[in-house]
């Protein structure tokens, strides 16, 4: 679909909004300030997630295990492969450089809720940086496209997945464990900084599109150690909202909580405006960032107008209901250029 069909079909997207949310729960609707945010959990993860599952098939390809089929990259080959986590046998597929070099950096990419690994990948193109990078990229599946995002909820121990997977595979592949990041969006986000705040030493850096921080899970998060963050947020997500909701931090409140941990000088955070290079997709970006971070950094790419959607993919058009995608920021690329030079101490 063409970008110059989007603003008249994004018209039908507040009022779709309103009748999903009165159908179904109404977590559009902001907190008053002075609400305090409630420890306990919230339902699933965001409204309207499942409005990303329904990709045509003839682009993605025909669903299966893995959730479709992983569009290849020049370059790349696929692999899958299963691991058992707390009883449970769990997928993920997977893509590396042709030739897979010893001691290559990882990126774990976690889907959002009611989606799957091949159609994530699809969506965020997320080949290119195995194919230009020399990056091993894990897709790993959530037990019914649900990732346990919060503490107080789920039977699932998905961080013990995450850990086991990561552990395993990079010991069986020879991959370097002091560059191992992981980002996710949506639910996928939400998850990631769980992942972040129960298994620090884990992970080098991580990335979160269309998601802040649970209150559950901040107030939770666990030492001292300093990871660099990158954040995509729209301001017209009305899933993620941008300023926050119960339960939720606001996007620049997560990115300030983000800052306080990496021992960011109060006071540092300067804004860039981002070129408009795409004048038709209704958005405009600009990027925050946290100077004088202790070994790390906090940048939050703000797409003014922009939703609950992926930055700079080629499939906006099959992601209306979710609001603007930015044409302006590439956030595959972006959140990989921003992280990489920074490796687990």
């Amino acid at each position: 679909m063409s970008r110059s069909l989007l603003p008249s079909c994004r018209a039908l997207f507040p009022s779709m909004v309103l009748l999903l949310a009165l159908a179904g729960g109404g977590r559009a609707i902001a907190a008053p300030a002075d609400s305090p945010a409630p420890e306990e959990p919230t339902l699933g993860t965001d409204l309207l997630d499942g409005v990303i599952g329904e990709f045509p098939g003839e682009l993605l390809g025909p669903v299966g295990p893995l959730g479709g089929v992983i569009t290849p990259t020049p370059g790349t080959e696929i692999f899958t492969g299963t691991i058992v986590s707390g009883g449970i046998t769990r997928s993920y597929a997977g893509i590396r450089p042709i030739g897979a070099p010893a001691g290559a950096p990882v990126l774990v990419l976690l889907h959002p809720r009611a989606q799957s690994p091949a159609r994530t990948a699809n969506l965020t193109r997320i080949g290119r940086l195995a194919a230009d990078y020399g990056a091993w990229i894990y897709l790993p599946a959530a037990v019914a496209a649900l990732w346990s995002d919060h503490p107080l909820t789920g039977l699932v121990d998905d961080v013990g997945f995450l850990d086991a997977l990561i552990t395993r595979e990079v010991a069986a592949n020879d991959l370097d464990g002091r560059r191992v990041y992981a980002a996710g969006y949506s639910n996928g986000g939400f998850m990631v900084q769980r992942l972040a705040c129960e298994r620090p030493s884990l992970l080098a850096g991580i990335a979160i599109v269309a998601a802040t921080i649970r209150d559950g899970v901040a107030n939770r998060c666990g030492g001292p150690r300093r990871l660099p963050v990158v954040m995509f947020n729209g301001t017209l997500d009305l899933l993620t909202l941008y300023g926050g909701s119960l339960g939720q931090k606001s996007a620049p409140a997560t990115a300030a909580f983000w800052a306080e941990r990496n021992q960011c000088a109060p006071g540092s955070y300067t804004v860039m405006a981002i070129p408009d290079r795409d004048t038709r997709d209704g958005t405009t970006a600009n990027v925050g960032r946290y100077g004088r971070c202790a070994d790390s950094m906090v940048a939050l790419y703000t797409i003014n107008n922009g939703g609950h959607t992926w930055p700079g993919t080629e499939l906006a058009g099959y992601t209306l209901g979710l609001g603007a995608t930015s044409g302006d920021v590439d956030a595959t690329l972006e959140l990989w250029r921003q992280l990489i030079p920074y490796a687990r101490r």
